[in-house]
C-alpha cells in the first residue's frame, strides 16, 4: 500500500478517510479514460480594467474553463466577472472571492488557483506548489497550479505539476512590455499552453509538456 494512503488510514477505518482514498482512485480512473480536449483560459492581475477580460471572452467564447488569478479589482455580483472561476488578490476587497479555489476538470485533472501572495511567489514557487499539493491534506491530487501576482509569466512542469502565471493582461513586469494571458489545451497525450498578446491575440511564447499521471507516492495503485 502506497505511504500516504498507509498515513491516511492510520488509526481506524474512519469513512471520511476511506472515502478521500476511493476519491483518488476514481479521479485516476478518469484521467486515463479522457479521450477528448479541453481548452482553458487563464488571465490575471488586470487592476480595475475591463476591456482586456472583454476582449478575452469574444476572442474564446467557447472555451471549456475561464480561471481569474486575483487582482481583477472588480466587484463579484458583476456579469463580467461571473464568467470566470476567480480568487482574491492582495488588491481585491470583494467579500466573494476566495483566496484559493480548487476545480476539478471532466478529464481528471485537479486545478488548485490562487494569487499567491501569501505563498511569496515573488521568490519562486516551491512554497505555493508545497501548499497546493500537500498530501492527504490536499486531496484529491493536483495536477495543475495557476497563480498571479508577479505580473510576469511563467510556466513550468514541476515536481509532476503544470504551473502557470499568465503574466498580467494590463501591467506586464520583469522586462516585458506584452499584455498577456494563458491558454491551455488539454489532449489525452499533451498539456499545450499558449502565452497569448492581450490586444491582437497572437501567441508569444508556447510550451508543450507530456500529460502523465503522478508516478510517486500519490498514485493509489
Amino acid at each position: 500500500m502506497k505511504k500516504w494512503i498507509e498515513k491516511l488510514l492510520e488509526g481506524g477505518s474512519d469513512k471520511i478517510q476511506k472515502a478521500t482514498v476511493n476519491q483518488v482512485i476514481k479521479q485516476k480512473e478518469d484521467f486515463l479514460a479522457f479521450d477528448g480536449e479541453l481548452e482553458l483560459i487563464i488571465v490575471s492581475d488586470n487592476h480595475g480594467a475591463k476591456d482586456g477580460l472583454f476582449s478575452v471572452l469574444k476572442q474564446h467564447p467557447n472555451a471549456d474553463y475561464y480561471f481569474h488569478c486575483g487582482d481583477s479589482n472588480l466587484d463579484s455580483s458583476l456579469e463580467l466577472m461571473k464568467s470566470f472561476v476567480t480568487v482574491k488578490g492582495n488588491t481585491d476587497y470583494s467579500e466573494n472571492y476566495k483566496n484559493n479555489e480548487r476545480v476539478g476538470l471532466t478529464s481528471g485533472e485537479h486545478v488548485w488557483i490562487t494569487h499567491g501572495h501569501a505563498y511569496a511567489v515573488n521568490n519562486g514557487t516551491t512554497r505555493l506548489i508545497a501548499e497546493a499539493t500537500e498530501i492527504p491534506a490536499k486531496t484529491p491530487i493536483t495536477h495543475i497550479v495557476l497563480y498571479g501576482h508577479t505580473h510576469i509569466v511563467d510556466v513550468e512542469m514541476k515536481q509532476g505539476v503544470l504551473v502557470i502565471n499568465p503574466g498580467s493582461i494590463t501591467q506586464p513586469r520583469g522586462g516585458s512590455f506584452i499584455r498577456s494571458y494563458a491558454r491551455l489545451v488539454i489532449t489525452p497525450k499533451f498539456y499545450t499552453v499558449q502565452i497569448k498578446n492581450a490586444l491582437d491575440h497572437t501567441i508569444v511564447r508556447e510550451f508543450q509538456f507530456p500529460r502523465e499521471w503522478h508516478q510517486s507516492d500519490q498514485d493509489p495503485k
